[in-house]
Parts: C-alpha cells; structure tokens; sequence
C-alpha cells in the first residue's frame, strides 16, 4: 500500500510537471525571440501567442500542443495503464494546474482551456461539447472571449448535472462504475474541479474588462 502512494504521488509531480511544459513560452521565444509573458496579455497560451505573433500557423501549432497536452497524458492513464476513474482525477488536474501556473514560469501560465479540452476527448467528449455550446451561446450575445469562457466554464459543471445519466454513458470508465452516487460525486468533483482551474485564471481579464467598463461609463 505505501509504495502505492509512493508511486501515485510520484505520477502525480511528474504530470505536474508535464503540465507545466510551457508550449506557447518555448515556441514563441524560439522563433521570435519574444517573451510571451511580458507581451499582449501575458498569458502562456495560443490566443496571446498569436495577438503577439500575428500568425495564425503559430496559433494553430500552439492550440494543438496544449491541447495533446492534455489528451495524450489522459490516453495513457485510461488505456495503457487502465487507471479507473477515481485514479485519474487528480493526475490529469495536477496536468492543468502545470499548464496554469508553471513552475518554470514562476508559477505563470496558460488559462488551461486547450489542455483540459484534450483531457475532456478523452476521460468524457461531452464535458468538451457542452462547454463549446455554452461558450458558442455566450460569444454570440455578448461578443466578449473572457466573458464567454468564464461563463461556459461556470456553467458547464452545472449542465452536467441533469442529463448525467445520459453523460456518464460515454466515460470510458462507465462499465466499472455504472450510474451510482458514488460515480456522480466522482464526475461532478472532476468536472467541476477542472472547471476551477480555468476560471481562477479569468478573474483578471474579467476584473480588468470591469475596470474598463467603469471607465466607459463615467466618460
């Protein structure tokens, strides 16, 4: 049982620091020899990557990293060591707080969307599909990036909730754990936990967008 934990916790550092690869950093300080951190927002991911670069092959090179970030990790969790479930969670959120805030960065990062969108292809597509109809609804309403991110992913942990029966079908750990309470608290604790990571890197933006909105309003 410890050398269990020994090796869990183990995973648990290693995907960490897997997470905390910073692509968009790397690339950008490569081949232009700018720091991604200190330019547009500062944000470690593919949208700065390409306000910065203007280059839409940098922004799709980026995306894609960060996304199999995420996937590839999960892929080896759920297929080749068939980890179940419960197992998973916390590796592949130790994969998102990397992104997120980096160790190599001085703890700066990426807002972890495209690699908590690998992981979701993998552990369940419909956490993926559901934050993208909500981000899509959002984005047409208000116009806004920051704000229809934040929204989508406060609200899709909360959507989850009433078609879960429907949902947890497609986890690929569904026939071990069937529809029981217990596999509800799990995906809910997941998804919601995942949700948070995200988020918690949009307070800024959205307190920013606030301060401007205040501004507007008393000109």
């Amino acid at each position: 049982m410890t050398f269990f934990y020994i090796n869990f916790i183990l995973i648990c550092i290693i995907f960490y620091l897997i997470g905390s690869v910073p692509n968009a950093f790397l690339f950008v300080k490569k081949k232009y020899n700018i720091d991604i951190t200190k330019e547009g927002t500062g944000n470690v991911g593919a949208m700065n990557s390409y306000d910065v670069t203007h280059s839409k092959k940098t922004f799709v090179i980026i995306l894609i990293l960060d996304l199999l970030k995420g996937l590839l990790p999960a892929l080896l969790l759920t297929k080749i060591l068939e980890f179940p479930f419960e197992l998973t969670i916390i590796p592949l959120l130790m994969i998102i707080a990397g992104h997120n805030f980096s160790v190599w960065l001085k703890f700066k990062g990426g807002r972890g969307l495209a690699t908590s969108a690998g992981i979701s292809m993998v552990i369940n597509f419909w956490i993926f599909v559901i934050w993208c109809v909500l981000f899509l609804i959002v984005m047409s309403v208000r116009k806004n990036v920051h704000v229809a991110n934040s929204v989508a992913t406060i609200l899709t942990p909360v959507i989850i909730i009433f078609p879960f029966d429907f949902i947890f079908k497609f986890n690929y750990d569904y026939s071990v754990l069937g529809i029981t309470p217990y596999s509800f608290s799990l995906f809910f604790a997941f998804c919601s936990l995942m949700c948070l990571l995200i988020f918690l890197k949009h307070i800024k933006p959205l307190l920013e967008l606030l301060k401007s909105f205040r501004t507007d309003s008393k000109v």
